[in-house]
């Protein structure tokens, strides 16, 4: 629990919330495979790994688990791959030019279908289900009869990056420690599955105060900034979600007043939810 001091003012508490999402993209670091003919049926069906990557490892900058695939097909050409799935809810993900996909069981047993179509420069993650683990089959299909590029991944879904700041409001030190609460729960426009990986706090000088923690209630995790820079990185092992009630805590250190931000850096799985800008 979170101990109140006494006494206290926030002239302004948050005032505005802005989040900027961008997809870093698919990386040199990622294990890439070309689509190798003949791979136009079931029987044939190029054998491919399936797509592991995590939160932590888009936060490093390095993709060791990303596995793509990239391929050339037409409505007159189908490709295949055959990957291994783990049971629970998997992704495909999909890039480039538009195409109709079918994944299929190891019994022939159609699981799930749909059609990529491309409407901006970023992947897609379509969900589905895998009732159980084994082989499953990838039927990716041209929607033109001229040959055009596709990019595909299949297994868990691929991660971005992206930055969320939050304006916290004129903050008075008049003699005590202030507690500044934010709550992110209730903003659908964060993707979810959110991951804190860097905080850093603008708008406050080094000697403004005697030191900044951030607290994050979901997972109960208290993070103390490093003092005079206020940030702090090397946070995704902790798994705190950007969608949760915060509270950053002021330590005193002199009367004054300030208009601080919290800029939070979080990684995100990409899915079909993706968005592009946000502004509250």
């Amino acid at each position: 629990m979170i101990r109140k001091t006494k006494s206290f003012k926030v002239l302004t508490t948050v005032a505005m919330v802005s989040c900027m999402l961008w997809v870093s993209g698919f990386t040199a670091k990622a294990q890439t495979v070309n689509e190798t003919e003949p791979n136009d049926s079931m029987e044939t069906a190029q054998l491919i790994q399936a797509n592991y990557e995590t939160a932590a490892q888009v936060a490093s900058g390095s993709r060791p688990n990303q596995y793509v695939v990239k391929g050339n097909t037409s409505k007159t050409d189908e490709d295949w791959y055959k990957v291994y799935l783990n049971a629970g809810v998997q992704y495909v993900t999909c890039n480039d030019n538009p195409f109709d996909y079918e994944i299929y069981n190891s019994d022939g047993n159609l699981v799930t279908s749909g059609t990529y179509i491309k409407s901006r420069l970023f992947p897609i993650g379509y969900p589905f289900n895998v009732s159980s683990n084994g082989f499953y089959y990838v039927k990716v299909k041209g929607m033109t009869s001229a040959s055009s590029s596709y990019i595909l991944l299949v297994g868990g879904p691929t991660y971005s990056v992206a930055s969320c700041t939050v304006s916290l409001g004129s903050i008075n030190m008049s003699g005590r420690d202030v507690t500044v609460p934010f709550d992110l729960r209730s903003k659908d426009t964060i993707p979810e599955g959110s991951v804190v990986y860097t905080i850093s706090m603008s708008g406050v000088k080094s000697t403004s105060v005697n030191g900044i923690t951030v607290k994050n209630l979901s997972k109960s995790s208290t993070v103390s900034l490093n003092n005079y820079s206020w940030d702090k990185n090397g946070l995704v092992s902790l798994n705190m979600p950007l969608k949760s009630s915060w509270q950053v805590i002021y330590k005193y250190n002199k009367n004054t007043t300030f208009t601080p931000k919290i800029n939070l850096f979080f990684a995100y799985p990409v899915t079909s939810m993706y968005v592009n800008d946000i502004q509250f």
